[in-house]
């Protein structure tokens, strides 16, 4: 009955509370409502989390650079995210070391052309997106961390779908999204299929320690 819901449970090893599927199901696919691995925003409602006091946003250096975003500041000194070039399928892929919100935010830039936001201000057009604006916007976090979620995450131009995918976990404390046609916060691994669709996010199973 709940194969597809996730629940969030004190995690004594890190001190502190955290999102957990309630089943094994290790799959489930993408833009299903929340699937195996994944888990909606309005179930972390009210949940406080423990989070570090100098949150950041990283891209990894080790992504293949079509999948690294560039990472700015706005003129307000709230991060600004220029996301990479969508796929055919409207699936910008960007992958992160580090994906940390503090309390200001973070304006994830979906715009090609100058835009205002709420967060940042005015922000100048995003120029991988010369093509197009992205339809779903994945952010992946390469880490063994958790990424702390404190602060909103807006979407500037169109709106957009937001997926944050973090294996080792997601906490969220007075976090949100902006301008965002749907948000997903996920433990799984994204899948694509064919034109860079997102076909699943799938989560290993965990070998039990004897």
């Amino acid at each position: 009955m709940n194969k597809h819901l996730h629940r969030i449970v004190f995690n004594a090893a890190r001190g502190t509370r955290m999102v957990v599927q309630e089943t094994a199901r290790s799959c489930g696919k993408a833009g299903s409502g929340a699937t195996g691995a994944v888990l909606s925003v309005a179930a972390l409602a009210g949940a406080l989390m423990s989070a570090p006091l100098h949150a950041q946003i990283v891209a990894d250096p080790s992504a293949p650079g079509r999948q690294r975003p560039t990472v700015l500041a706005a003129p307000n000194g709230v991060p600004l995210v220029n996301i990479q070039t969508p796929s055919a399928a409207g699936v910008s892929r960007n992958t992160y070391s580090q994906f940390d919100v503090q309390r200001n935010g973070v304006v994830l830039n979906n715009s090609r052309t100058n835009a205002q936001t709420e967060l940042g201000g005015w922000v100048q057009g995003n120029p991988w997106l010369a093509g197009g604006s992205a339809r779903v916007i994945l952010n992946e976090v390469n880490s063994a961390n958790p990424s702390q979620l404190r602060g909103y995450v807006e979407v500037a131009g169109p709106r957009s779908e937001v997926i944050i995918a973090n294996p080792a976990g997601i906490q969220v404390d007075g976090g949100g999204f902006i301008n965002a046609s749907r948000a997903t916060l996920t433990t799984g691994t994204p899948q694509f299929g064919a034109q860079g669709s997102l076909d699943a996010l799938c989560r290993a199973r965990r070998q039990r320690a004897h």
